[in-house]
């Protein structure tokens, strides 16, 4: 459903709303974090007031770096003081994700009575419960959703939030190499012509080379099993969730490879995996089964109580029985 058909519908619920709170994925990306900046921009032009709730303790590096820059301008609270800001006519957006259980907080979508959901991702059983949901799989990102909501309403996009926007494009297909259609690249170049900077776009997205050397060695344990590209970390290692989500990445640039996944410790007692696909198989369908989930280009799950060479082989199983 593309979001351009539920404009209406989405500027109704913000008109009537006495505030907007903004709420994205765990462990933020440059897509989450920059499609609720563009929201929180567009609901202030409505003058209404604004509010993006973020839990979570450690960032990735350009989230980090957005944030900095970012916090005078937006209002960021913890789930826990929500009731300080929140009343009965409040509204609260849910992006980048459709499933409640990967949310800053599942908790806080009961405490509103209108509930919105703009996602890029497949609706499944687990997806939340909400008043509108706008669910396009056919576009590469939640910041191309926005994007599109934003010219729809004729809304003046800034040079440094269409940075922000066209940084989240980038990431979620990989530099333009996977889930583009011409939309996606017409949509790049509406966000250029607003003034979106490819220095600062880069400056976001630069890496940190220690974590790249320790992702090099994630990509060296590859395993190929019918086209699939299967990493893991060190058994006795932690890696942060978006080295693991890059290593994926990079072994979908491989020849001859469809799929990808890679799994490694993401806490003491947490396993994480990344999927990526070119489209032939649907990663996030194999993740649901782990109990994450995703789409036909990308996926992720989180794993509690369990190791790597155990979740090794149960992916194994799956993937033989393809």
């Amino acid at each position: 459903m593309r979001i351009q058909a539920k404009i209406n519908e989405i500027n109704e619920m913000i008109e009537q709303a006495t505030s907007v709170f903004l709420m994205a994925h765990r462990d933020l990306d440059l897509d989450a974090i920059n499609s609720c900046i563009g929201m929180d921009f567009y609901v202030k032009t409505k003058k209404k007031k604004s509010y993006i709730i973020i839990d979570d303790e450690e960032q990735e590096l350009g989230v980090k770096k957005v944030l900095e820059v970012e916090r005078k301008k937006i209002n960021v609270i913890r789930s826990r003081h929500l009731n300080t800001y929140r009343d009965e006519n409040s509204l609260l957006i849910v992006l980048d994700t459709s499933k409640s259980k990967i949310t800053q907080n599942p908790d806080v979508i009961y405490e509103f009575n209108k509930v919105i959901n703009i996602d890029h991702h497949d609706v499944s059983k687990e997806s939340l419960r909400c008043d509108l949901r706008v669910i396009d799989e056919n576009v590469s990102s939640t910041c191309e959703m926005i994007t599109n909501f934003l010219k729809e309403n004729n809304t003046k996009i800034t040079r440094r939030l269409a940075t922000l926007l066209l940084s989240g494009i980038v990431l979620d297909t990989n530099n333009f190499r996977l889930k583009t259609s011409s939309e996606t690249f017409y949509i790049a170049y509406y966000l250029m012509m607003c003034g979106a900077n490819m220095n600062d776009i880069n400056e976001l997205l630069k890496q940190n080379i220690h974590d790249y050397i320790k992702r090099q060695k994630i990509i060296s344990s590859v395993k190929v099993v019918r086209g699939i590209a299967i990493g893991r970390g060190l058994q006795r290692s932690e890696y942060k969730k978006e080295e693991i989500a890059k290593s994926a990445d990079s072994l979908l640039t491989f020849s001859k490879i469809k799929a990808s996944f890679v799994i490694a410790n993401i806490s003491k007692n947490e396993i994480g995996i990344s999927g990526r696909s070119t489209g032939e198989i649907n990663v996030g369908k194999i993740l649901e089964q782990f109990g994450g989930g995703g789409d036909e280009n990308e996926g992720a799950a989180r794993i509690e109580n369990s190791n790597v060479k155990k979740t090794m082989e149960e992916l194994l199983k799956i993937i033989r029985n393809l």
